[in-house]
């Protein structure tokens, strides 16, 4: 059964989460329809304020003066003394109106009406109406829209009032349709909002062609000496960058140097294997052309399977650390626990050499902590040492664990022996590969500077001190996560 195609939303968020262009141009769309919400509001507040400004006022005016000339009738009814002083009043369908009614209970008896009005009524919503009338609404004037004649609509000032010698309650309605006046201006405004938020529209969208164009040329500019360094131009990715993007051309040319720093490890391990097969081999030359010593040749051949594997197994270890790469944490991926496999170790250490000398073996440690980086190569590098501190040292060895500094991050394993220990000389030699101190135990001499390869591999660091017990303090820091 095949998949339904992906919707409008769906493609949208594909094209956002594949493209910076997009998202900008998103950005600047977003922009411009707030801009044009934001105009309309404005419009809209505008003409509140003009009619605030223009139509209350007039109103209110036309409302006292109504308010002022108001008296008793011949019939007992209310009149009008004067008419207001503006004609517009009295000439049918002008825009402006008023009408004044007797509040009977909840109904209204209109009296007086504006000529204007001709033969037609305001009308009131029955709520409001019971509002205004009711006899304990507030007094004072109240500004209200309504539908005037022709369902034109008003602006109303409505206002309740007792007139002297008339019984009971008035309504006066004084109302002003806001087209007339406003229309000029809110024209005038609108045309003025329309060519700014058209002006708006247009500086966002050059901006963000500007952003795509400009902003995004150093992620360009980046593509372009990635590409120089794959095919061999460059070496390193060397242009200026801006503060954003620096960060990323550090880590990428950390990168192309560890990469580099992996390929020249792995020439030295062809290196070290040519260098650890030519003794086994030589002996087996001797021995085959001998025809009797089929226990050395046994022990030489054991020898160089054993070295292989460990060089093939070293191999396996750079190929994850390349394939982790980073500038200090080649292998972030893996989270061993130290100490328990420090006591592991420490256990298997003492079972072997039980039968060998009398060492007595310990560790101290506050806590546990985690390496970052394969149990194997923790274990490979301390048993290096540990096994050198137990052939070495007279009939203590001690392991501490100290948890990781603040300033690098750093944990620290120590391993100190009561043994002679050795001199300056003595141990810078000791890194050298194929360097022997003591040619006595059998090796290759490649023990130490295989140990320095993997330290240098985790960006950690090996150091040999003479120790409080008289002999060699080696101190292995390699890197521990949170």
């Amino acid at each position: 059964m095949s998949e339904a195609p992906p919707g409008i939303l769906e493609r949208f968020r594909r094209l956002i989460r594949r493209s910076l262009a997009a998202r900008l141009a998103t950005i600047a769309i977003v922009s411009v329809l707030g801009l044009v919400a934001m105009g309309f509001i404005a419009h809209a507040q505008f003409n509140r304020a003009l009619l605030r400004l223009l139509i209350d006022p007039e109103i209110e005016s036309v409302a006292d003066n109504l308010i002022g000339n108001s008296g008793p009738g011949l019939a007992g009814e209310l009149a009008l003394q004067d008419l207001p002083y503006d004609p517009r009043y009295l000439q049918p369908l002008s825009g402006r109106y008023f009408q004044i009614a007797r509040i009977h209970d909840d109904l209204l008896e209109v009296q007086v009406i504006s000529p204007s009005l001709f033969d037609v009524n305001i009308q009131l919503d029955p709520k409001l109406q019971a509002e205004l009338t009711a006899a304990n609404a507030p007094r004072g004037p109240r500004y209200i829209d309504v539908a005037g004649p022709d369902n034109e609509p008003l602006r109303v000032i409505a206002r309740v009032e007792q007139i002297p010698q008339l019984e009971g309650r008035y309504l006066f309605l004084v109302g002003v349709a806001p087209r007339a006046i406003l229309a000029p201006a809110a024209n005038l405004v609108g045309l003025a909002f329309a060519v700014f938020v058209a002006f708006c529209a247009l500086m966002v969208a050059a901006v963000s062609v500007l952003q795509v164009r400009v902003g995004l040329e150093p992620l360009h500019q980046l593509q372009r000496d990635i590409a120089s360094v794959r095919r061999g131009d460059s070496e390193r990715l060397g242009g200026e960058y801006p503060a954003e993007i620096q960060p990323v051309t550090e880590e990428l040319n950390a990168l192309v140097d560890h990469n580099r720093e992996v390929v020249e490890r792995a020439r030295r391990h062809v290196g070290n294997l040519a260098h650890a097969l030519k003794t086994p081999i030589a002996v087996l030359k001797n021995a085959a052309a001998d025809g009797k010593n089929n226990e050395v040749m046994r022990q030489s051949i054991d020898e160089m399977e054993a070295f292989v594997e460990r060089q093939l197994r070293r191999a396996r270890v750079a190929a994850r650390a390349e394939a982790r790469a980073g500038a200090q944490a080649p292998t972030i991926a893996y989270r061993t626990p130290v100490l328990q496999n420090l006591e592991d170790l420490i256990f298997m250490m003492e079972q072997k050499y039980d039968h060998q000398k009398a060492v007595d073996i310990s560790i101290e440690a506050e806590g546990d902590v985690t390496f970052r980086g394969e149990r194997e190569d923790l274990l490979e590098m301390v048993a290096n040492l540990i096994d050198n501190a137990c052939k070495y040292g007279r009939s203590q060895v001690i392991v501490r664990l100290l948890p990781p500094f603040e300033s690098n991050g750093l944990m620290e394993i120590v391993v100190e022996d009561d043994g002679p220990g050795l001199s300056d000389s003595e141990q810078s030699l000791a890194m050298a590969r194929g360097a022997r101190l003591d040619e006595a135990a059998p090796g290759q001499g490649l023990g130490l500077s295989i140990l320095k390869e993997t330290v240098d591999l985790y960006a950690g660091e090996l150091l040999f001190e003479r120790g409080e017990l008289g002999g060699l303090k080696a101190r292995l820091r390699l890197p521990a996560t949170d």
